[in-house]
């Protein structure tokens, strides 16, 4: 018999096995497993709501580092402003910074001046052209990158800005042909034949080889122009009334050497010459059903009111 308050203790002899320390090590591990599973189930809803099954920067990089080639292309991964069609510039956009295809419109300016710094001296003569039409640099370092520049033919900016609409593309003196590839070339005759755009060329026998090696023209047999240099002055032509150069000096002075025409026997029958001397013109047009190519015979090494206000009436000659 037990005494009152006295506690039994096991039975040895009791016939109760001990539990198993394999099965509570399974019971672990498949409780772990199951809550790995749900939390990944959960942070995957999360990212596909947050998503809305579009692609984003940190996908592209996640999939590099993954070893694949490149991310889906289908129209989800591109803005709806990159689908077709025509893109109408915007001057009042704020968006000054670096051109960049991801950034959405309005990027397209109504000026945008070719700058690539290997053919151009960004402190020369075309720096000097820059001032005139008013084109600001960035705004710490003063490089010519903001989205009113373009810094290569081959580029992905110039097949949007072929696709623009009664905009400017400049050519400014340079001394280095660039590099134009057979699609570039293609893209630069649509933006002038399709869109009603104008490209300015401004400068001498580079600007003019320019439109010769490049520019296809309205019967797609390009030209065939004469560089030639003549004394001046200048005088403004019949072809000028009517046009914004009527309101051009009536005479453009020479300016040493820095002035290139082109012989008035090579210009194409639908070119409209607005200033010549001694049958060498030094402003003329060449349309290209809807567009047009302007060319300015002064490489504005030197600021001359005369040829200034000359590129300004150019400006003025193009649709707005």
């Amino acid at each position: 018999a037990m005494a009152y308050g006295a506690v039994e203790g096991d039975d040895p002899s009791s016939s109760a096995k001990p539990t198993s320390s394999r099965s509570v090590g399974m019971s672990t591990m498949f409780r772990a497993g199951l809550a790995t599973v749900a939390i990944s189930i959960a942070v995957l809803c999360v990212v596909i709501t947050h998503r809305e099954n579009t692609f984003t920067d940190l996908d592209t990089k996640a999939i590099s580092l993954l070893g694949l080639t490149s991310a889906p292309k289908d129209s989800a991964f591109y803005p709806a402003w990159t689908h077709g069609g025509a893109l109408r510039y915007y001057d009042r956009s704020m968006a000054h910074g670096a051109w960049s295809p991801d950034a959405g419109p309005p990027y397209v300016k109504h000026i945008t001046m070719w700058s690539d710094p290997r053919c151009v001296d960004h402190t020369g003569p075309a720096n000097n052209v820059r001032r005139i039409l008013g084109l600001r640099t960035s705004w710490h370092d003063h490089k010519w990158n903001t989205n009113s520049y373009m810094s290569e033919m081959n580029s992905v900016q110039l097949r949007f800005l072929s696709r623009n609409s009664n905009s400017i593309l400049v050519v400014p003196p340079f001394h280095q042909f660039p590099s134009v590839s057979t699609r570039a070339m293609a893209m630069l005759n649509d933006y002038v034949l399709v869109g009603g755009n104008t490209m300015l060329i401004i400068g001498g026998p580079t600007g003019l080889l320019f439109i010769n090696q490049n520019m296809a023209g309205t019967d797609g047999y390009g030209y065939e122009l004469e560089p030639k240099w003549v004394e001046g002055p200048y005088e403004m032509q019949d072809a000028a009334m009517g046009s914004a150069f009527q309101y051009g000096a009536v005479t453009l002075p020479a300016v040493e050497t820095f002035n290139v025409g082109v012989t008035t026997a090579s210009l194409p029958k639908e070119a409209v010459s607005y200033y010549e001397a001694s049958e060498v013109s030094v402003v003329f047009s060449l349309p290209c059903e809807a567009g047009r190519i302007i060319y300015i015979g002064y490489t504005f090494a030197q600021m001359v009111p005369a040829w200034t206000d000359i590129m300004l009436l150019a400006l003025r000659s193009s649709p707005t």
